[in-house]
């Protein structure tokens, strides 16, 4: 769990600035002007724009001046609210502590003598920060500084803060001043106050970074400058003729762009600026030649003559709204049993995935999950401001449905299943699913891989459970992974509330009869999902007859791999599998502790490539003592980035991301 987005700054006002008053100048430093314009005025402003609509200013030195200025200022439209720091001359942790009231939640918290660009702030905003941690904005490029002496210090390892001060040898980047902050730093303020009678921010900082609490923030190219000697604000006053007035525009036209395009962002709600989009780099190395595709569930089999002459008659209607859909969903409902009505249709059941969370969940409820499972539930839950509640399964692999159940609370909105289970394989018994349903929450059986069950579906207690949606899709056993087509089956009142979210025309009219040709090539498909079920069997038989893996039993078209025994990390075997032509897939991103690869169910030259290549390197690390890296591409010329796109060389790096 993340903080949520801060919408009230502290600012440090408080001090007596007499390091920027040596050549005779009283006024307090907050409002000293830099190109005509206040410093305090400059922090707010910038604030103001990011979002921020409280401003809590500790005052002390000249307070009452401070106040005045600012609420005669017009250009401040955010709340200011103003607190006095009566002991101002002591450290600027104790200036915090005067704020401590207002400190109840996350907050910015930023030094009043610190210019910094909007995109500083976006930045440090914008870092995933554990629940009750705090976050420091540093710069990484250290040449820039103006008064390197002068500056705070930062060292820290693996995004964390471990070492903070100004005369510090080691260090690897410096403070700018501008923090996000919570109750934790507040309590060890206090702790530190108590003890010596002062306290530092530093201080604070320190020993909340000695719990592994305190992140450091990259900000970047974001300009910034402390303004704490003449010489800075000469420095500050050159930088906004160069940059204007927020410091970000290119030198020499002193001119901001009309709109910021990175400012667009503000306008999206805080859960969405905080989701992550699927990554697709595993599609883009499949496609760069050569390669196998035994990563993504696929079909390996083209669509049948009759399906894309039916696509190729269909596209001379492009230029129409698409037609044929009524009559696919009656198809459909009569292949499960029902009527056309129950049946809602989606581009690929991904679409239909999102429409059910969006049509009941709100943000900050609930949705359940069994994990690992696929990765779009909690993705799209994610992205509407919900709140996936990971439900781990048992040691067998099995769906702990005691714990399930547990897990609901009242915010809990909708329920997701999928069976057979993607990554594991395995379906939830049916008394099992009973229980879940009998709880009357929305529930999604996502039935994706029935095909390549020997079991029968669950659409049947749709009968029984008007809450149950059955999921359905193309994408695996009729081969319309990219032609993308899904459908829902449920209770007629469901249907209608998901089509008051779902867009019109959402499948095209390549998709539609595609749909209708494919479905009348019922021989030829159930021949094809027969011979990939034994290619299943084989490659499972196969995999397990390996040294030191495990092949999980699979009720789908891929097969799950436990590598926990051997000397490889899954991201490493996926890398040096794909040096043989095969792309399969690593597990580490699915909420799974132990050691997984799987293998999508390919053609029988694909299945029995994939096992030479995974006997080679499997045999190579456990019985001949082989150097671990040997199989491994060499970094010069096939090294793996960190970025997901190409290297210098122009191999890819191993492929983690979500799954379908």
């Amino acid at each position: 769990m993340t903080e949520p987005r801060p919408t009230r700054a502290i600012i440090l006002a408080a001090g007596t600035g007499s390091r920027l008053g040596e050549r005779g100048d009283a006024t307090p430093k907050p409002l000293r002007c830099v190109a005509g314009v206040p410093l305090l005025v400059r922090v707010l402003r910038t604030l103001q724009g990011e979002g921020i609509r409280e401003a809590v200013i500790v005052i002390g030195h000249e307070g009452e001046r401070i106040r005045q200025r600012l609420m005669a200022e017009p250009s401040l439209a955010l709340t200011l609210r103003f607190v006095e720091n009566r002991e101002y001359l002591k450290k600027n942790g104790v200036s915090l502590l005067a704020a401590r009231e207002w400190v109840d939640q996350p907050c910015l918290l930023s030094m009043s003598d610190h210019l910094y660009s909007p995109e500083l702030v976006r930045r440090l905003l914008a870092a995933e920060l554990p629940s009750g941690a705090c976050g420091l904005a540093v710069d990484y490029d250290i040449e820039r500084c103006f008064d390197l002496d002068d500056a705070t210090k930062v060292r820290r390892e693996a995004g964390l803060i471990v070492n903070i001060g100004k005369e510090l040898e080691s260090y690897d980047c410096l403070d700018t001043g501008v923090f996000r902050i919570g109750p934790a730093l507040i309590s060890e303020l206090e702790r530190v106050h108590e003890a010596c009678g002062d306290a530092s921010l530093s201080d604070g900082v320190l020993a909340l970074a000695h719990r592994g609490d305190f992140f450091a923030c990259d900000v970047g190219e974001a300009r910034w400058i402390d303004v704490d000697t003449p010489e800075a604000l000469s420095k500050a006053e050159t930088m906004i003729h160069v940059f204007g007035d927020h410091l970000g525009d290119e030198p020499g036209t002193g001119q901001l762009p009309q709109v910021d395009p990175e400012a667009m962002e503000l306008f999206a709600p805080s859960w969405v600026r905080a989701a992550k989009p699927y990554s697709e780099d595993h599609f883009a190395i499949a496609d760069s030649g050569g390669v196998q595709r035994m990563m993504s569930n696929e079909s390996p089999y083209a669509p049948s003559p009759r399906v894309l002459q039916a696509i190729m008659e269909a596209a001379m209607r492009g230029h129409q709204y698409p037609a044929g859909a009524t009559q696919l969903r009656d198809r459909l409902g009569e292949r499960a049993g029902f009527a056309g009505e129950n049946v809602v249709l989606g581009a690929g059941s991904t679409e239909l995935i999102d429409v059910v969370i969006r049509t009941f969940v709100s943000p900050g409820e609930e949705v359940l999950l069994s994990v690992p499972t696929f990765s779009m539930y909690e993705a799209r839950c994610r992205a509407v401001g919900g709140v996936p509640i990971l439900v781990p399964m048992s040691v067998d692999r099995e769906h702990d449905v005691p714990s399930l159940i547990r897990a609901v609370t009242e915010r809990t909105k909708v329920v997701f299943l999928c069976t057979p289970n993607n990554p594991t394989g395995s379906r939830i018994p049916e008394a099992d699913l009973r229980r879940l349903l009998r709880l009357g929450l929305p529930t999604v059986i996502d039935e994706a891989y029935i095909e390549f069950s020997d079991a029968p579906s669950f659409v049947s207690l749709l009968r029984e459970f008007p809450n149950a949606i059955v999921l359905r899709t193309f994408s695996k056993a009729f081969g319309f992974a990219g032609l993308r087509l899904g459908y829902a089956i449920g209770h007629q009142a469901l249907v209608r509330l998901l089509n008051r979210v779902k867009i019109p025309w959402n499948v095209s009219v390549l998709t539609l009869a595609a749909a209708h040709a494919v479905l009348d090539d019922e021989a030829e498909q159930s021949a094809r999902v027969r011979e990939l079920k034994a290619s299943r069997d084989v490659l499972v038989e196969e995999i397990s007859r390996l040294p030191g893996v495990t092949a999980i039993p699979s009720e789908a078209n891929f097969v799950l791999v436990d590598i926990s025994t051997t000397a490889w990390q899954p991201d490493e075997l996926v890398a040096a599998v794909l040096k043989h032509g095969i792309l399969i897939r690593s597990l580490t991103s699915h909420h799974e502790s132990r050691r997984y690869v799987r293998v999508s169910v390919g053609t029988t030259e694909q299945n029995a490539a994939c096992i030479t290549a995974l006997r080679r390197l499997l045999g190579a690390r456990t019985s001949q003592g082989l150097d671990l890296r040997a199989e491994l591409p060499a970094p010069s010329s096939r090294g793996l980035t960190h970025s997901g796109t190409p290297s210098p060389s122009g191999s890819y790096r191993a492929v983690v991301a979500d799954a379908e």
